[in-house]
């Protein structure tokens, strides 16, 4: 079959590299495409291809149309609509395919190019990562050379093709990067088609027994964040995330309705930070506990200190916030918000009895805290990653059966004992800690550094943090996940992270995207307003943008004028030719010119036949003439000679 394809004539080799383009196109798009999509261009392209190298018919017309429309009714049945993202990628592919059995002549071609043009643009859609540019880089590089094969008249090798539009593309690139930089951009991101249906990642907005602690076994990044200055210490590093209200013995979950807000007074110092958030499906922005302001105005903050957004993260999105981690509320406690906080299910009773006895012996709030924070760190409760299945009273199986758990277990457990007591309490789901990455001066968040703990209403202090898991293992906060964990514990890049190598490897590819996510992926409308204020147009408008983009352009055409004419200069030509030039533009002036066809001695013949009195002057030249053009060595003496006779031969 391989040394088939190379005999292939001139439409076979281009046909072929045309199937290549589309191949390349569509490999981003394979893990997202139905398998049996992927299958059925496979095999268009193996049939067409087997046409043409034994010289088969082309199947016929009403055969192509059936096909067509089963593949469409096949599309409309796996993803039940024509539109959107993940239908319209798949149509294109398999739009690409059917045009393989219709392909027989340049003009059919041409739009096979254009059909995986448009399958490189949607792969942009899907995802704008760093690793992903160089492939769509070569297709898109493939499939200008194979346009250009197709159009030119004269037969074209491949590595010709691939040579210019390289070329091109390089001579092009100051262009789009000015285009880039200054052409003027709306709020928000080009890239931000979302799937349809796509996938929720990381916290979600309930909580049960084993939801976590299965998260935290994933090296997946949640998010990363800058800081303007100094950054919080570890046990300062709690990310909000939704709030957990409501129980029902096994499972928490998020509060629908809303209840009074009691207002934050905060202290200590302000930390001014950029999170950038991967994406994730939800709405929600964690922020560090406790946000007090942001910039975008899309986001707002719920009754219980949430942040939210209007529009769920599903492209790589970043937030401008500030935040205190010392605070207290102010006011007392709503009666509808603490009937909220306080409630529980008909479960766990024996939970409700330790809390009840533990409260009687203590009598107050601070006390109980401190009353169950001591049992879960004196008594036999373990940190594990794997702990055992709890039955339907799950706080009961965890609190007096079981003993093992991660940070949801202890926090739910907690927080039932508190409800028990009378005290309010509330979940908070997010994540702790965070990797400093010192490569880009920003901090890693992980899905592994996902995290639970409680909150509890005090009197005169407002919500008050509390971390169980502190209580069992203090090292899961101050050091992170894996210095809390034994080694049979499955801690996600635990080996990797022996090799100080790998580690660092990791962490400059990190930086290498960030930088890609942040002056590329996320470059908007504010980015462009701060370049410009460091070109000089201060507090610009559309108007300074607009000036700027067509200052940028007239510099770069008058660049690219300038290099043009260099490219395209008369070369100076040799003295003979000049000399010889001369004599013939003297002859022509006397109505001797001389024709196309002549050389020098044809034309010096004729000259001197028709004026003899020319015959020593012109034969002298025309020896010297030859002699320089076509003898040895030319002499200097010889060139003067030449030049002073042409300049004074008496026409």
């Amino acid at each position: 079959m391989m040394a088939a394809l190379s005999r292939l004539p001139r439409f076979g080799q281009q046909l072929l590299w045309a199937i290549s383009g589309l191949l390349l196109a569509l490999t981003p798009h394979v893990a997202d495409l139905h398998i049996w999509i992927v299958l059925l261009v496979l095999v268009a392209v193996v049939v067409r291809m087997t046409i043409e190298v034994r010289q088969w018919r082309l199947p016929p017309k009403l055969v192509r149309i059936a096909i067509a429309v089963a593949a469409m009714l096949g599309v409309l049945v796996s993803y039940r609509t024509l539109n959107g993202l993940e239908a319209g990628t798949a149509l294109l592919a398999l739009m690409g395919a059917m045009k393989l059995f219709e392909t027989q002549n340049r003009r059919d071609l041409t739009v096979l190019v254009f059909v995986a043009y448009m399958l490189v643009f949607a792969g942009f859609l899907y995802n704008q990562s760093l690793l992903r540019l160089p492939w769509m880089l070569v297709t898109a590089w493939v499939l200008t050379a194979t346009l250009m094969r197709l159009h030119q008249t004269a037969p074209m090798s491949m590595r010709e093709a691939l040579g210019l539009t390289g070329k091109m593309v390089l001579q092009a690139l100051p262009l789009a990067v000015l285009l880039f930089l200054f052409f003027p951009r709306l709020p928000g991101q080009f890239w931000s088609v979302p799937p349809r249906g796509a996938a929720t990642t990381g916290i979600d907005d309930e909580m049960s027994p084993g939801d976590i602690s299965e998260l935290s076994q994933s090296s997946a990044i949640a998010f990363r964040v800058r800081f303007e200055g100094e950054m919080p210490p570890p046990n300062e590093r709690y990310w909000r995330g939704p709030v957990l209200h409501q129980f029902d013995g096994r499972t928490w979950r998020r509060l629908q309705q809303f209840l009074p807000r009691q207002p934050l007074i905060p202290s200590g110092p302000t930390y001014r930070y950029d999170i950038s958030i991967e994406p994730n499906n939800q709405s929600w922005v964690f922020g560090l506990d406790a946000v007090t302001a942001w910039s975008d105005r899309r986001v707002s903050q719920r009754f219980d200190s949430e942040l939210v957004t209007s529009h769920r993260i599903s492209t790589l999105r970043t937030f401008s916030l500030e935040s205190r981690t010392q605070y207290r509320s102010d006011g007392p406690l709503a009666t509808t918000a603490r009937t909220v906080e306080t409630r529980l299910s008909q479960h766990n009773p024996r939970s409700k009895a330790l809390a009840q006895e533990i409260y009687a012996r203590t009598g107050n709030t601070r006390g109980f805290i401190d009353a169950v924070l001591r049992k879960f760190r004196d008594e036999q409760y373990y940190y594990t990653l794997e702990p055992p299945r709890l039955e339907t009273d799950s706080v009961d199986d965890f609190l007096f059966n079981t003993r093992q758990g991660f940070c949801e277990h202890f926090a739910s457990a907690f927080t039932t004992l508190a409800r028990a007591a009378g005290i309010p309490a509330r979940v908070v789901a997010g994540y702790q800690g965070g990797e400093f990455n010192p490569m880009g001066g920003y901090l890693i968040v992980r899905q592994s550094d996902a995290h639970a703990w409680s909150e509890v209403w005090i009197d005169g202090e407002g919500w008050v943090r509390v971390d169980p898991t502190a209580a069992v293992a203090p090292e899961r906060v101050q050091r992170g996940m894996a210095a809390a964990l034994g080694e049979n514990e499955p801690v996600p890049d635990r080996l990797l992270n022996e090799f100080d190598a790998l580690v660092k490897l990791r962490l400059a590819w990190d930086a290498a995207n960030t930088f890609w996510n942040d002056q590329i992926v996320e470059f908007g409308e504010q980015q462009q307003r701060s370049l410009l204020d460091d070109l000089g147009f201060e507090n610009a408008d559309w108007e300074a943008l607009g000036t700027a983009l067509v200052i940028s352009l007239i510099g770069f055409f008058a660049v690219l004028t300038s290099w043009l004419a260099w490219q395209y200069r008369s070369r100076q030509r040799d003295p003979v030719a000049q000399a010889y030039d001369q004599l013939c533009r003297r002859l022509a002036g006397r109505q001797l010119p001389r024709a196309a066809y002549e050389g020098p001695n044809d034309y010096l013949a004729r000259v001197t036949a028709a004026r003899p009195d020319l015959r020593d002057g012109l034969a002298e030249i025309r020896a010297l003439y030859l002699s320089l053009r076509y003898g040895p060595t030319p002499l200097d003496s010889q060139l003067s000679r030449l030049k002073f006779l042409v300049s004074q031969l008496k026409v």
